[in-house]
């Protein structure tokens, strides 16, 4: 295994900083050391002016390391500069080792036992008080003790003589002992330091994911706000109409007039709210990985001739023009979460444009297609633009006209995250004032020789895509059973199915719901079970009694606001269609009409 390179440049950093953190008293006591024994010498005898040049020498010595431990501190590197620090300490602490070394060169006198003596023990001290100071790195131990001993050794076997030579090897033992010594400290050291660097490296993390967990819930808590908010302004506007409504029947004063306007007034309340449960529904599904993508080869053409129709009722009533282009080309892409990345988009091209028009084209780049979607419409403030992607973020201009349709600023969060998840390129541009150009890549796919006559656009069973049910057939009254312990829900269901000319049965648990089917076995159409009923009782397995009771293949709608991917799975294991609260009422009549 390989040594993180950046581990080992801030180690050799912090060596090299311990080095000449202990200049200073390694300095002092190689001047008091040296001055007593220049003392020794001259009492010995030996020649005061070879004395005198030894301590000078020392002396120069140590005002350079001085000097090098101050421009180091004053320099400050950085760990990519100290390599070459650590060589010129390596350089000093050599040239330390070579000056002690001289004693044997000047003063080896082995017929004076008491000054061979006196260099001994001064060599041997010298070379253990450096593993103090030179101990946090090896290398400058080593390069200190070798000229330090060796030269005494040397002189003691060229001196020949069983006590000399002894005196040499034992010389040599405790050259290679210190500098095993040494090395273990070193180790130490290094060991020490790189804990400290583990340490700090887990503080720094355990602040991070502080951090990032204080800012997930900052963002918890602004997200909660905004969708408190936004929930509950169509339900204010609700409740005004609800008294308002029964005060008018109470006083006779209902018109049809006025009956029609509280009515589309209220759908457009409970339509702002059903939109933002499907948009916090999308995010949590996403959020939740239950979305599942089933790539294909797949058709442009159909996908945005359908998004096309969407929008083309806003776009006329502004009276703005929608140019659509798929240029016949084929992607391969999941087509599920491609329409939703591109409904959002086309969706908020329509809503904040005012003038001019909207243009949908599919270009070919190499082995990807680009889907571009351009507006002229109020377009992005630059300093907003990085943060189109944060949920409920809606910039200043999207506020600043009354005339526009407001959005939730949920949409981009779920082209973005729905993106991620295809594993496509998202990129946009926008001037403010002058429009806007979102684009998606995507791997290009052949059409093949013969196009299938019908493409679907969707691999799941799943109620939240209206537009990929079966079209309706001819109108024929049907038998649907409700299966939901809430009484208000069954009671405005009842009223739903009957206006549209079905008939209601209704089940409030598992025995009232097997006992109607029993007395309906021959006429049941279809079933609308809710995943959670009374008493811990399942939908799946109100759904497993009904198809037992009636037959296998009945109709089974399973509805719930449960988004959980274990959910979405066992209601597709069950072979029955998912249909997400609150229901809308279009997506509720083509299930049963679906039926005929």
């Amino acid at each position: 295994m390989h040594p993180d390179p950046s581990l080992s440049s801030r180690l050799l950093h912090e060596q090299v900083r311990l080095l000449a953190r202990n200049v200073p008293a390694l300095i002092v006591g190689t001047l008091l050391l040296a001055a007593g024994t220049a003392g020794l010498l001259l009492l010995n005898d030996h020649p005061a002016h070879l004395v005198g040049a030894w301590l000078a020498a020392m002396t120069l010595l140590c005002a350079g390391r001085w000097q090098l431990a101050r421009h180091y501190v004053r320099a400050a590197p950085g760990v990519q500069q100290t390599p070459p620090w650590a060589r010129r300490f390596v350089a000093a602490s050599g040239l330390a080792g070579v000056v002690w070394g001289s004693l044997a060169w000047w003063f080896f006198t082995p017929d004076a036992p008491f000054s061979l003596a006196v260099v001994a023990i001064v060599l041997m001290g010298i070379l253990s008080s450096a593993t103090q100071s030179l101990g946090p790195y090896f290398p400058a131990h080593l390069a200190f003790g070798l000229p330090c001993v060796l030269p005494f050794a040397l002189r003691c076997f060229l001196a020949g003589g069983s006590p000399l030579v002894t005196l040499g090897v034992l010389s040599l033992l405790f050259l290679l002992m210190a500098e095993l010594f040494a090395r273990r400290i070193a180790g130490a050291i290094a060991d020490a330091l790189r804990l400290r660097f583990e340490n700090e490296a887990l503080i720094e993390q355990v602040m991070a994911e502080k951090e990032r967990a204080e800012a997930a819930n900052r963002a918890k808590t602004g997200f909660l706000a905004a969708a408190s908010h936004d929930l509950r302004q169509p339900i204010h506007a609700i409740g005004l109409f609800v008294p308002a409504l029964k005060r008018m029947a109470q006083e006779n004063r209902v018109s049809t007039g006025a009956l029609t306007v509280v009515a589309d007034r209220m759908q457009s309340a409970l339509d702002a709210m059903g939109e933002l449960l499907s948009r916090l529904l999308d995010l949590s599904r996403l959020d939740a990985g239950a979305v599942q993508v089933h790539a294909q080869d797949m058709p442009l053409a159909p996908l945005l001739a359908s998004l096309s129709d969407e929008v083309a009722e806003p776009c006329e009533a502004k009276g703005l023009r929608l140019r659509v282009r798929d240029s016949g080309l084929w992607v391969r892409s999941d087509p599920a979460v491609l329409r939703t990345i591109l409904s959002n988009l086309m969706g908020n091209a329509a809503r904040y444009t005012n003038r001019g028009g909207l243009l949908v084209a599919a270009r070919a780049r190499g082995d990807c297609v680009e889907i571009q979607v351009w507006d002229t419409g109020i377009g992005i403030a630059p300093d907003e633009s990085a943060r189109i992607t944060e949920e409920f973020f809606q910039g200043r201009n999207s506020r600043a006209d009354a005339r526009q349709s407001r959005g939730f600023g949920l949409g981009m969060s779920i082209v973005n995250r729905s993106a991620e998840l295809l594993g496509a390129e998202l990129r946009w541009r926008s001037e403010l004032g002058r429009g806007s150009m979102f684009a998606v890549r995507l791997a290009r796919a052949a059409p093949p020789d013969k196009r299938p006559t019908q493409q679907g656009e969707a691999t799941a069973t799943d109620a939240s895509q209206p537009a990929l049910m079966p079209p309706p057939a001819q109108p024929r009254a049907l038998t649907v059973l409700v299966v939901d312990e809430d009484e208000d829900i069954l009671t405005a269901m009842s009223f739903l199915l009957r206006s549209w000319g079905h008939i209601p049965l209704l089940a409030a648990d598992l025995a009232q719901a097997v006992q109607l089917a029993a007395s309906h076995k021959n006429t049941l159409d279809a079933a609308l079970v809710d995943f959670h009923l009374a008493r811990n009782e399942s939908g799946l397995a109100v759904a497993e009694q009904l198809r037992a009771c009636v037959r296998p293949d009945l109709p089974l709608a399973i509805v719930t606001g449960d988004t959980t991917a274990d959910v979405m799975a066992a209601v597709r294991a069950a072979g029955a269609t998912m249909m997400h609260k609150p229901l809308e009422p279009s997506v509720l009549q083509l299930f049963i009409t679906g039926q005929r």
